[in-house]
């Protein structure tokens, strides 16, 4: 009788039950998992038998002694990520509608990142943006990012953006056309929307924490001048995660081969007026061509309205000139166009 025995560090379920291949039949090696060794016995006949059965057993013992530790160790869960600071709504724009979201308290106005991210995700996440509101229109978009190159500020990739000095910059970046507003500025913009869907749900962004998920990354929202509008001649608005009214979520839904439809049923194929902070987005560059840049949103300017503080939609018409964005009379709010009337 040659036997084996060998004393496994820990217990573990039951793994493996084997028959040796070069044995007699009636020889079986059984790894117990209900106690704290595993033992392994053979008989063998002959000498040539015994060599041969011992190469096995010995084999056969270190795999026990992998697979029972193996399977006794689970693979650990990610560990959530840390909580970056919290985030107070230190002003209201949302118009009764704000909700606290659980990144409010995950995830502070700067999010992570350099000084530089900090400094930008500080103005991504500015919601005192002082009235009264500036109506903008595409002209403007375009002209201030125009402007851009002779500011003398670095942007066009997450890793070239204006220094926390340089970043004032853009408070006033355009005299020679009249042009009052700037980073900060509140500002009301109309157009249609061409698409929206929410950014960075597999990794997160810096200016969110790097958070993953729906709840906490922004919603993207392209404007067009015409519905079917080109995205690479449209202006962004994003709607940040914090605070984040309910209502507004749908729109995150009108992207996919069916967005026509979508707007249909939704009855927003038709002219939306935006208010929130004109902010200029430094991580990117805007289309070119008529062809977005790498790894960047396709857009005619870098310049946002970002947060978006207000939505409504016009109750006027279904073109442009129908909804002057000065005239409140022809605008709805969002949330009460989505909700029924009563019956």
């Amino acid at each position: 009788m040659v036997a084996l025995q060998m004393q496994l560090s820990k217990p573990s379920m039951p793994c493996v039950h084997l028959e040796n291949p070069f044995s007699p039949p009636s020889i079986r090696y059984t790894a117990a998992g209900t106690g704290t060794h595993a033992l392994v016995s053979t008989r063998a006949t002959g000498a040539v038998e015994k060599d041969r059965t011992m190469t096995f057993c010995v084999a056969f013992a270190a795999t026990v002694f992998l697979v029972a530790g193996g399977c006794s160790r689970n693979p650990s869960p990610k560990p959530p990520t840390p909580p970056m600071g919290t985030f107070t709504l230190q002003c209201d724009p949302f118009g009764g509608l704000a909700e606290h979201q659980p990144i409010d308290d995950r995830c502070g106005p700067d999010g992570i990142g350099g000084a530089n991210s900090l400094a930008q995700n500080r103005v991504k996440h500015s919601l005192c943006a002082a009235e009264p509101a500036t109506a903008v229109d595409f002209a403007t978009f375009q002209t201030l990012q125009a402007d851009i190159p002779a500011l003398g500020i670095a942007f066009g990739s997450p890793q070239t953006i204006p220094t926390p000095a340089d970043r004032p910059k853009l408070r006033h970046p355009d005299t020679t056309h009249g042009i009052a507003v700037g980073e900060g500025s509140l500002v009301q913009f109309v157009g249609f929307v061409i698409e929206a869907h929410y950014s960075n749900v597999q990794g997160g962004e810096n200016v969110n924490c790097d958070i993953p998920g729906e709840p906490t990354n922004d919603m993207h929202i392209a404007i067009g001048p015409q519905l079917d509008a080109p995205e690479c001649a449209s202006i962004t608005a994003e709607i940040i995660p914090h605070f984040r009214p309910h209502a507004w979520t749908m729109l995150a839904t009108l992207n996919g081969p069916n967005v026509v439809t979508l707007r249909q049923n939704a009855r927003l194929d038709r002219p939306l007026r935006f208010t929130g902070q004109l902010m200029f987005d430094a991580s990117h560059l805007p289309c070119s061509n008529g062809q977005p840049a790498s790894e960047a949103p396709a857009r005619t300017s870098s310049w946002e309205v970002r947060p978006v503080y207000r939505i409504d939609v016009c109750n006027g018409g279904t073109d442009v000139a129908s909804c002057p964005a000065s005239s409140e009379g022809v605008w709805t709010p969002l949330d009460r166009w989505l909700t029924p009337p009563s019956q």
